[in-house]
């Protein structure tokens, strides 16, 4: 691989025919790794403690793999399915944490809404639709 060949944004994705699942993956590894800084779950510490260090230790890893997915690359994909496997184990051996990706309102139209984009950005959802884009971005997938 030529580092020149890898960029962080490579600008044929805003083409319309650059594939829509490489797309919404790179987007959507990027939005996992950042997204749950924007909100405070109020929840017991011991709770809030095991996600802040499963989102630390996520956020390199996604970030990389997300930009590696805009740029074709199979050990970027390879790699994406490899976290969303494990973020679904840790929410199956950790339902408790599950509580954590909910937004919680006084007004209900904003709990959903809220909880609907923190359970495709940071919770489950989101890690099973990565898992169901991976024959479409193995297509892709350059090297």
């Amino acid at each position: 691989m030529i580092i020149s060949d890898f960029r962080i944004f490579p600008p044929e994705r805003m083409e319309t025919d650059f594939p829509w699942v490489i797309w919404a993956v790179g987007w959507l590894a990027l939005l996992k790794a950042f997204i749950w800084l924007a909100y405070e779950p109020v929840e017991a510490e011991n709770i809030l403690q095991l996600m802040a260090i499963k989102n630390l230790l996520n956020i390199i890893p996604l970030v990389i793999f997300g930009i590696g997915v805009w740029n074709f690359r199979k050990w970027a994909i390879w790699g994406i399915l490899i976290v969303a496997i494990c973020n679904l184990i840790f929410f199956i051996v950790n339902p408790q944490t599950l509580n954590t990706v909910m937004v919680h309102s006084e007004v209900r139209l904003y709990t959903i809404l809220l909880s609907s984009v923190t359970l495709l950005c940071n919770g489950p959802a989101g890690d099973f639709l990565i898992l169901c884009a991976a024959p479409g971005m193995l297509k892709h997938a350059k090297q």
